[in-house]
């Protein structure tokens, strides 16, 4: 049985108080239940204010095996930051421009940039699969497209993480393997209608949306995609003709990735995020503590 546990983002107090609250106990060697295991989905650091000791805790439970992670967006990230593009001198795969370096600046300045300590930390991320596949559930950190699950595997080892020799075709957008990251990491996106934007989390001007993947219909764009709560944009009450694979298979997926607010719901009856913006103050780390079941229910969220 598993606590599957939310987007923590640097915020190592408030993963303290979850565990506790879950159960955990403190041990020599990490937290630990005596009955559930965790799995993180991803999204350690960037944000927050203590990201070597979010890292540190998790790790130990990793390595302990007491819980398990796959690899979130922003570590997919740190290594492209970190990592020279073999096919430009003097470059890296994740451009070092203003904008990224916002992104990841808290990160930077914690760990120490081109330190020793960076690089241990980003040698561990490349360790990290890119999803879990387990007797009966699956945990990725943005979207489950079993098509793309399966189209990735060549590039993966038998722990499901990308081998070293594939990580520069990861960042490339002339290669197929830098889509099937983009939606299994970052999840599925559509381009807004003509002069239509929304700003996101660090103010960058944004003309595509991440959309609800997981929805059977969506009659607007509003209704489809994932904008934040306080960009009221009325134009985007426009008719949207999408049709969307809604993920039929019996396994329940968990994920996160998507800053949701309010209380923790279910998507659907087989799908739940677990991601409901701990990186701010005001949002909450959230797990999802699963006993087993094949119908997932609100009731089993904690936070």
């Amino acid at each position: 049985m598993f606590d599957i546990i939310g987007d923590i983002h640097g915020q190592a107090a408030k993963l303290k108080r979850l565990l506790v609250k879950l159960g955990y106990k403190k041990t020599s060697s990490g937290f630990a239940h005596h009955k559930y295991k965790a799995i993180f989905v991803g999204d350690l650091v960037d944000r927050g204010p203590y990201q070597l000791e979010t890292l540190t805790i998790v790790k130990e439970m990793v390595d302990n095996q007491n819980a398990y992670i796959v690899m979130g967006n922003h570590e997919f990230n740190a290594i492209g930051w970190q990592t020279e593009n073999e096919c430009q001198a003097g470059t890296f795969l994740r451009k070092h421009n203003h904008i990224h370096h916002k992104q990841h600046k808290v990160f930077l300045t914690q760990i120490g940039e081109n330190s020793q300590q960076h690089q241990y930390w980003i040698n561990w991320f490349k360790s990290l699969p890119l999803f879990l596949d387990l007797e009966k559930i699956r945990i990725i950190h943005a979207c489950w497209d079993s098509d793309i699950i399966q189209q990735v595997l060549p590039y993966l080892d038998d722990n499901y993480c990308l081998k070293e020799q594939y990580i520069q075709q990861a960042f490339s957008p002339a290669s197929a393997l830098f889509n099937y990251c983009e939606t299994l990491l970052k999840g599925k996106e559509i381009v807004l209608p003509d002069g239509i934007y929304y700003h996101d989390k660090e103010g960058t001007q944004r003309h595509k949306s991440r959309i609800k993947w997981w929805l059977k219909q969506a009659h607007t764009f509003n209704e489809l995609c994932l904008i934040p709560d306080d960009e009221k944009i009325p134009a985007l009450e426009q008719q949207v003709n999408l049709h969307l694979e809604t993920y039929q298979e019996q396994k329940p997926v968990f994920f996160g990735h998507y800053w949701l607010t309010g209380k923790p719901k279910i998507q659907t009856r087989k799908i739940a995020c677990v991601d409901y913006s701990a990186a701010i103050e005001s949002g909450k780390l959230v797990a999802y503590r699963w006993q087993g079941e094949a119908i997932l229910t609100n009731e089993h969220f904690i936070y």
